[in-house]
């Protein structure tokens, strides 16, 4: 018999019911956030090999994709606010939300365990102990597999938050394309990762774009594998991963297994000899190294620039700043120029309004402090709230959704980037288009925004295209949040990009995952389905069709793909 139950607040009607209803397993759903691959992937495994029990067994789990038909939630999200970024209260508090440990404790004993014991926000464990499973229940319907997880045409940002990726797709660490792989934020060899990350680097900066593609894609690569790289998996699996070659096999320098207190988590001390590869010591002892990393640290200054000013003698910040005349304020502080006054040909002064100023490399070298500082989730939150209320002004009717890292699930990001778009599918077009500019115009008038470096509008296609006009405007803009008294506020990078309605889903897709996994997304669509993809839209190639996901989850399945959650797709250091 498998174990079947209800919640006890419902005991005085499971005796009326419980002859008649069928009895199920237990419908497990895991919240995927705050959850690296290795972890999602034993969690899945516990239920899959439970799933081999005899079906007569009384102990019965079953893996439930949508939240809101499952019996138990595993969760190691611990505070409210974030809970509710990936799960709505209402659903929360109806259900049993515990802790991974309770599913582990739950096999190991073949049992229930009680799941007040294992609460995983203090302020749901009286729901989540009234809620644990005990009883008989009818049965309710539950996804039936993760391959079908949300196949309704439309679903809402949110919704796509709380899809389910398949545990196929974490068992397809040696799959070729970084969009077929489930690539965590963090994942079980971080460390190497980050040591190849300074190979990467160093190749990128010194304009060995070949060499530095090759690090890329085997940090990609390695950041999806499940597992810590030991001495006895490297021979049997890790050298024959994709993008793994020889060169990068020898920068793989075992030790031996050491004495650890916790044998059980750290099977191997270091995974490269001395915790560094030999060669990124070198590297990070070079003058050269630092100092071109230093002078792109600053907005606007690529590598080749960089290289250039090296070649002249700039070494450090300092250095730049003399170099590009920057004035000082008279406390020996940085400080931004006046705007300077420009006039037309005929000799009258151009309004101030009507142009937006340039981030020049002057007011970046001023500035660089605050755009180099990272920016918290809750900062991030407050900058786009402020935004779409200066939007709905302008122009009532517009979602957004927020892609980048943040969506990824990044605590601290570089930069905030937001796709918006109108909700009306059918007039939507024209009430977008255009609104980028008047949007930074808007924020510009009102001190939210004091800089532009980039401003695009809609455009004729090029020959790929069947219609008139483009679907994507941009604006890279420097953003500052108005004072509330209390605190300073520092300048930010924010993105603005504008979709027409029916290329929002794939503006969404297109910026949320990382350099990598957008990649391979538009290798996949082009080598594979002989598809153009990019954030404006999908086409087909040989006939130049045009499709329009209505969400997505669409965008996947035009392209051939299974889901993979936002915060799976960190395929980069």
């Amino acid at each position: 018999m498998h174990t079947s139950y209800n919640r006890s607040s419902e005991s005085s009607s499971s005796s009326s019911r419980s002859s008649s209803s069928q009895e199920r397993p237990v419908r497990v759903h895991i919240l995927q956030a705050k959850m690296d691959a290795s972890a999602i992937a034993e969690l899945y495994a516990l239920i899959d090999n439970q799933r081999r029990i005899p079906k007569n067994s009384p102990f019965q789990l079953e893996l439930c994709g949508k939240a809101s038909d499952a019996d138990i939630i595993v969760s190691n999200v611990r505070m409210r606010k974030r809970l509710e970024r990936h799960l709505d209260w209402n659903i929360a508090r109806q259900k049993a939300i515990v802790t991974p440990q309770w599913l582990r404790d739950s096999i190991q004993q073949q049992r229930i365990m009680p799941c007040g014991e294992y609460s995983a926000l203090r302020e749901l464990h009286d729901e989540t102990a009234k809620n644990c499973p005990d009883c008989n229940l009818p049965s309710c319907d539950c996804t039936p597999s993760l391959a079908t997880v949300g196949s309704t045409s439309r679903v809402s940002a949110d919704d796509t938050m709380k899809l389910v990726t398949s545990p196929r797709i974490f068992s397809n660490y040696t799959a070729r394309y970084a969009c077929l792989r489930a690539s965590p934020l963090v994942c079980p060899n971080q460390a190497l990762a980050a040591e190849l990350g300074v190979l990467y680097l160093h190749r990128d900066l010194e304009g060995k774009a070949v060499n530095a593609l090759g690090y890329q894609r085997a940090i990609s690569v390695l950041k999806a594998y499940p597992r810590v790289i030991t001495l006895e998996n490297f021979d049997t699996e890790v050298r024959h991963l994709p993008y793994i070659g020889e060169k990068i096999q020898s920068k793989v320098t075992y030790l031996q297994h050491t004495t650890s207190s916790h044998p059980e988590v750290e099977q191997i001390k270091e995974f490269i000899r001395f915790g560094v590869i030999e060669e990124c010591q070198t590297i990070r002892a070079s003058e050269r190294f630092w100092s071109l990393k230093t002078l792109t640290s600053v907005h606007g200054i690529g590598a080749t620039t960089a290289r250039n000013l090296y070649s002249i003698g700039l070494r450090t910040l300092e250095d730049m700043e003399r170099y590009y005349d920057v004035p000082v304020a008279d406390d020996g502080t940085l400080k931004l120029e006046e705007e300077e006054v420009i006039y037309t040909p005929n000799g009258k002064r151009i309004p101030r309004q009507a142009r937006l100023p340039d981030l020049s490399t002057k007011a970046a070298l001023v500035l660089r402090n605050d755009l180099e500082a990272s920016i918290s989730r809750e900062e991030v939150e407050e900058m786009h709230a402020v935004v779409m209320a200066e939007l709905e002004e302008l122009q009532p009717g517009c979602v957004s959704t927020i892609v980048g890292g943040y969506r990824r699930g990044k605590l601290q990001s570089n930069d905030v980037d937001i796709v918006f778009s109108h909700s009306d599918l059918r007039s939507g077009g024209n009430q977008v288009k255009g609104l980028c500019r008047k949007l930074v115009q808007r924020l510009y008038d009102r001190g939210l925004v004091t800089h532009v470096t980039h401003l695009s509008g809609f455009h004729a296609r090029d020959a790929m295209r069947t219609s008139h006009w483009d679907s994507l405007e941009k604006a890279l803009t420097i953003f500052i949040l108005p004072s509330d008294g209390t605190q300073k506020r520092s300048h930010r990078r924010l993105d603005l990009i504008f979709a027409a309605p029916e290329a929002y889903w794939t503006g969404v897709v297109g910026w949320t995952g990382s350099k990598m996994f957008e990649r391979d997304l538009r290798l996949w669509a082009k080598v594979e389905k002989g598809m153009k993809f990019d954030s404006s839209g999908i086409t087909r190639r040989h006939d130049s069709k045009k499709f329009f996901p209505k969400s997505e989850l669409e965008v996947f399945e035009f392209l051939g793909l299974e889901w993979i959650d936002p915060t799976l797709r960190n395929a980069d250091i």
